[in-house]
């Protein structure tokens, strides 16, 4: 503990915590092949030794705890944040909607927290994951269940066409931090965590504006689609949807950061509806 905060960790007691009984964890499942109580220890040291290093906490244990339910994570993929829980409970509303046998993409999905949520919520949904990063896939798929149906996309491309026009609802976290906002960020996520998971061109809003123009061939008629943003870039981003026919409206959190943009597609092809954000 007297290292980890040392290093700058906040919480260092919490932290060893996790750390302890992550170390426990490994050599209960490895007692069958008799892990020695030395073992335990030099495990340990080296845990501590990469978290004062600066690697994340959650990449370290395996696991990140999210909406009361345990995700597994890996080195070097983006680690879901809490503040996505605002877009977790959006999605869950938006498919409950749409009734049972909803179809639902994670776009962007990364370790598939919102998937995740849903699936554990309302297990008659149809999920399906979509990211550009196999690592994380696999950790979406561990999490969601094996039933899960994981496409590798370029935002949305590489869906297939048997799918056009078919979900009920499009969720995302695209990565939207400013290229000029590396230096506001956390070291651990800069140096632990993929560029491309993170950064969204010169306003943030390049992936944001990709994710806006592909979703609509592929939303079924008044389908939704949820995207989280920072609160500055609502405005930008909903004007770029209403101008492609989508109705906008803002769900803000109470963080007075974080925001999720839901879009709504007409009922009506081609009929354009005015931004509402």
């Amino acid at each position: 503990m007297a290292r980890l905060r040392a290093a700058g960790c906040v919480f260092a007691e919490d932290e060893a915590r996790i750390l302890i009984d992550a170390v426990t964890s490994c050599a209960h499942e490895a007692s069958s092949s008799g892990l020695a109580p030395e073992r335990s220890n030099s495990l340990l040291a080296e845990f501590v030794a990469r978290r004062v290093a600066g690697e994340p906490l959650e990449q370290i244990v395996g696991w990140v705890e999210f909406a009361g339910q345990r995700l597994h994570v890996a080195p070097g993929v983006f680690v879901p944040r809490q503040r996505t829980a605002l877009l977790a409970k959006a999605t869950m509303r938006a498919v409950e909607s749409a009734g049972p046998g909803a179809r639902f993409l994670e776009a962007f999905c990364g370790v598939g927290p919102v998937a995740t949520t849903v699936s554990r919520a309302l297990p008659e949904t149809q999920i399906h994951l979509g990211d550009h990063d196999e690592t994380a896939l696999e950790r979406a798929r561990k999490n969601v269940g094996p039933s899960v149906n994981c496409h590798r996309l370029t935002c949305l491309k590489g869906l297939p066409q048997t799918l056009l026009g078919s979900f009920d609802v499009i969720s995302a976290v695209p990565p939207y931090v400013p290229d000029a906002a590396a230096e506001f960020l956390p070291r651990e996520a800069i140096e632990h965590e993929a560029p491309t998971a993170l950064f969204g061109g010169a306003d943030g809003l390049d992936l944001v504006r990709c994710l806006i123009r592909e979703s609509g061939e592929w939303l079924a008629p008044g389908g939704v689609l949820l995207i989280e943003l920072g609160r500055e870039q609502r405005h930008t981003a909903a004007d770029f949807a209403g101008a492609r026919g989508f109705r906008a409206s803002c769900i803000l959190g109470d963080d007075e950061q974080t925001t999720v943009l839901e879009l709504r597609r007409p009922w009506q092809a081609g009929h354009t509806t005015p931004t509402d954000a």
